[in-house]
């Protein structure tokens, strides 16, 4: 399937069936916010490490179902999903990258001083590029770390990963962002040869800029089918990354009392065989079923023999068993419950109903008749389901099933896409982690589907089926986009998708890219921002509204200097809604952060501002940085006042457009009624302006 030319409503899942008006109305309450697992990701597709349910109490049900409240209740608070946060990925944190390295077990010849290294490469030429005969060997984990190092040597030094697109191509102006040192990563192993071919031809004038003016360095992540041409465009850069010891990997993560002593003989070999990543999760699972009481031993050979595809034939021929004997409702009971692994029984009971349609018919059941969902659920028992937790055994089963049947029974596929894209609309008292493992299943369904799957999930979910927008169905697209716009193999047509989207007129589509967009803006910034100064043209006040929550959102994430320097974009070009709303975010970002700024980031923003912005959107962001630098001491407010004086570049204009400006919206020039500290800084910025003015020298 095409993700641009896709006719989403092909399947029917754009307009589902409108709920009844007098339909009962249902009270989530939703559990608060819960930590995410940190993921190291270095993997193609999705990984799903849980929802996060309390599983703790079995077979109790921590929603409360509120049927009996009745439809005099105008408004209710349902549960919404969280965007998932992908640690690891994008602008790096210091703390992680800290962490990373106390746990990550370097490779021979990866760090160190002596020639031949990788970071001896990296740190005297700029430019490393990294491959492996492995195509999951630990490449990123390894370009982390060694973007780590350089940041101990080099301070000030930013770490980040760049997510390729091929309209920016790798362009300087592009990736880099001036006056702020970096360590760029990124990573082409899942990349199109239109990509490769684009990469190639920028590298060379890239890499001419990376000392002068960026002070930068690139590690790039190469396919090995691809080293040689790369090689031959950069020679003496490559890096092959090889194995480190499985066994010392295995110690660092697997959280057992003497974790060695657990690999002899045909385990050890085994272990030896893997590279570092399979060698993490296995570490980390059997540091799982220890800590819920298993034997490590017994808990090691569980890991290794993971029940796979390939280890489950029985659940084909069962599958084939049933529907030859036509009962098609168990079927549709087992694709419900992998898919809402954990979920409350009568939850699992209404998707597997919704799944099998005829609607109508079911009605005519005699409720006295009809066995409880719990009931209902036992039918699973020979697919080793436990109807207490609602759980597949072992851990992990369920999305196999899912995958499973998506995989091998294609004809059920269109189906599947019409049920998952009405299931949030027919029960609509899911929890916040239902809602979550929902997109996050929908997420894993694309690794397989492609992302198209993805997309029309996401638009049938965000559109608006009623007077306004439905942030609880939109709430899962905006988590399922997270989670795949930024996926290495997938992510390249969601991004394009999201940029399409931004300048359409579509309000559900623009609302819906404006909340993706703050839930990769910490990580992806750039990526984010491009998108984001598209929305903030839109018609729609609600639109705006988002894009400047999600703009300030970003901002305040970033710290305010690294703030302005990734909006030199927007000026170029700029609508005067643009202008405005970014005079308001940046007001806001500002006010309490000015200190912040650093001065070659103040006045690179100062003089863009005072080339594009009109005196009516320039004078609420020169006031707020006026108010700021009135409330610290008189002997730090130079700091403040200097960089707007030196955006003027002594041009008369300029001076003139920045003191009308900072007349906190007064006609006359007396600022005395604004208060002493105030006052004092306007003057002190006025008597500046006039010193600098050539037509008063």
């Amino acid at each position: 399937m095409n993700a641009v030319d896709h006719d989403v409503d092909e399947f029917g899942i754009l307009d589902p069936p409108n709920l009844p008006e007098n339909e009962p109305i249902s009270l989530v309450m939703a559990p608060g916010p819960q930590s995410v697992a940190e993921e190291t990701v270095h993997r193609s597709t999705i990984s799903v490490a849980g929802n996060g349910n309390t599983t703790a109490q079995r077979d109790v049900d921590n929603s409360i179902n509120m049927n009996f409240l009745g439809s005099e209740f105008a408004e209710v608070v349902l549960a919404t999903a969280r965007a998932r946060q992908r640690f690891g990925r994008g602008l790096q944190d210091d703390e992680a990258l800290e962490r990373l390295e106390t746990s990550y077990e370097p490779p021979p010849q990866l760090l160190g001083e002596e020639p031949g290294t990788a970071f001896r490469t990296l740190r005297d030429r700029r430019v490393l590029m990294i491959t492996s005969v492995e195509s999951e060997g630990g490449q990123f984990a390894a370009a982390l770390r060694l973007g780590h190092e350089l940041r101990k040597k080099h301070s000030g030094l930013v770490v980040r990963e760049e997510l390729f697109e091929q309209k920016l191509g790798l362009q300087a102006k592009s990736l880099l962002v001036e006056h702020e040192p970096a360590a760029v990563l990124v990573d082409l192993r899942w990349a199109s040869d239109e990509d490769f071919d684009n990469v190639r031809h920028g590298l060379v004038e890239f890499t001419r800029q990376l000392d002068v003016p960026y002070q930068s360095y690139l590690i790039l992540i190469v396919p090995e089918e691809q080293a040689r041409k790369f090689e031959n465009t950069l020679p003496g850069r490559m890096h092959w990354l090889q194995k480190p010891s499985s066994t010392d990997v295995f110690a660092r993560y697997a959280g057992v009392p003497n974790p060695k002593s657990l690999l002899r003989g045909e385990t050890e070999q085994v272990l030896n065989s893997l590279w570092p990543p399979r060698v993490k999760e296995i570490a980390e699972a059997v540091s799982d079923r220890y800590a819920n009481g298993e034997d490590p031993e017994q808990a090691l050979l569980a890991a290794l023999n993971a029940r796979s595809e390939a280890q489950i034939p029985e659940l084909r021929t069962m599958i084939s068993a049933h529907q030859e004997a036509g009962e098609a409702e168990w079927v549709a009971l087992l694709v419900a419950a992998s898919l809402l692994e954990e979920a409350p029984a009568q939850h699992i009971v209404s998707a597997s109903d919704e799944l099998m349609g005829n609607r109508a018919e079911r009605v005519k059941v005699d409720p006295l008749l009809k066995p409880s969902p719990h009931t209902k659920l036992k039918e699973l028992a020979d697919c080793e389901f436990d109807v207490g937790t609602r759980t597949f055994q072992p851990r992990g089963s369920g999305l196999q099933i899912l995958q499973h049947i998506w995989r091998e029974h294609d004809a059920l596929r269109p189906r599947m896409l019409k049920w998952l894209g009405e299931l949030p609309s027919q029960i609509r008292d899911l929890s916040q982690n239902e809602l979550e493992q929902l997109a996050d299943r929908a997420a894993e369904l694309t690794a397989q589907g492609g992302p198209s799957v993805a997309i029309s999930l996401a638009d049938a979910w965000a559109k608006t089926k009623g007077e306004k927008p439905d942030a609880y169905r939109r709430s899962i697209a905006v988590r399922l986009l997270t989670t795949t716009a930024t996926d290495l193999s997938l992510g390249k047509p969601v991004r394009q998708k999201l940029w399409e989207w931004s300048r359409e007129s579509n309000t559900d589509r623009q609302l819906l890219t404006a909340e993706v967009c703050a839930g990769i803006g910490q990580a992806f910034p750039r990526i984010a921002l491009t998108r984001l100064k598209h929305l903030a043209n839109a018609e729609s006040g609600l639109v705006r509204g988002a894009v400047q929550l999600a703009v300030e959102q970003i901002g305040a994430e970033l710290g305010a200097s690294t703030f302005l320097r990734y909006l030199a974009d927007w000026f170029d070009d700029a609508s005067p809604a643009r202008l405005l709303l970014m005079a308001k975010s940046v007001a806001t970002v500002l006010k309490g952060r000015t200190l912040e700024v650093d001065a070659d980031a103040a006045a690179a923003f100062w003089q863009r501002a005072l080339e594009s912005m009109p005196p009516d959107n320039l004078r609420p962001v020169v006031e707020s940085w006026l108010s700021t630098a009135a409330e610290v001491a008189p002997d730090q407010r130079d700091a403040l006042v200097e960089p707007l004086v030196a955006a003027t570049n002594h041009d008369s204009r300029r001076i003139a457009q920045l003191q009308y400006a900072s007349r906190f919206g007064r006609t006359y020039l007396d600022l005395s009624s604004l208060g002493g500290d105030l006052s004092d800084v306007v003057n002190q910025l006025w008597t500046r302006l006039d010193e600098v003015d050539p037509v008063r020298l």
